[in-house]
């Protein structure tokens, strides 16, 4: 995610400009967008670090919104779209892409909790609620609510919390 002054998530140490790399991403009309990607290096251990625009997943290819609706089994389409989506996500992407959630959710539930109580100043009884922490984000969230939940991951561990695609 892009921040103003980032520093290395393993040393703390503020990154370097490094260079510029194009990455693109598919809205839900299927056209695909290039967008210039920051790398950043941290001087100390050399790691580098892409510096994602804050509604891009990190190594997902499709805007946010198109993610959000297959998770939600909300993927419903005008004719138009439908058209213009002949190469869209594949039943087997949109399947990763539950399975992904899921366990972003069930892997990072507890300190997701404590992460968003500390973040978004949520009320006390947030934290005693048995309400799984996504159904209370999508409440609170309509509408962005995966990258409210990928930006509390980051803020508490990085990527670690977020399960790859397989």
């Amino acid at each position: 995610m892009s921040h103003e002054d980032p520093v290395c998530s393993e040393c703390g140490v503020r990154l370097e400009n490094k260079d510029w790399v194009n990455r693109s991403k598919r809205n839900i009309k299927g056209e695909r967008v290039v967008r210039r990607i920051e790398i950043r290096r941290c001087p100390l251990c050399k790691k580098s670090h892409r510096l994602l625009p804050n509604d891009q997943i990190p190594f997902k290819h499709y805007e946010t919104d198109v993610i959000e609706k297959v998770v939600d089994d909300d993927y419903k389409l005008s004719e138009e779209e439908a058209e213009a989506l002949e190469d869209g996500p594949s039943e087997a992407t949109k399947e990763r892409w539950r399975a992904w959630a899921a366990a972003l959710v069930k892997n990072a539930e507890g300190a997701l909790r404590s992460a968003a109580y500390r973040v978004l100043d949520l009320p006390d009884s947030f934290l005693g609620s048995t309400e799984s922490l996504l159904e209370g984000i999508k409440r609170w969230r309509s509408v962005g609510w995966l990258m409210r939940t990928v930006e509390i991951a980051m803020e508490i561990g990085g990527l670690g919390l977020l399960p790859r695609s397989p």
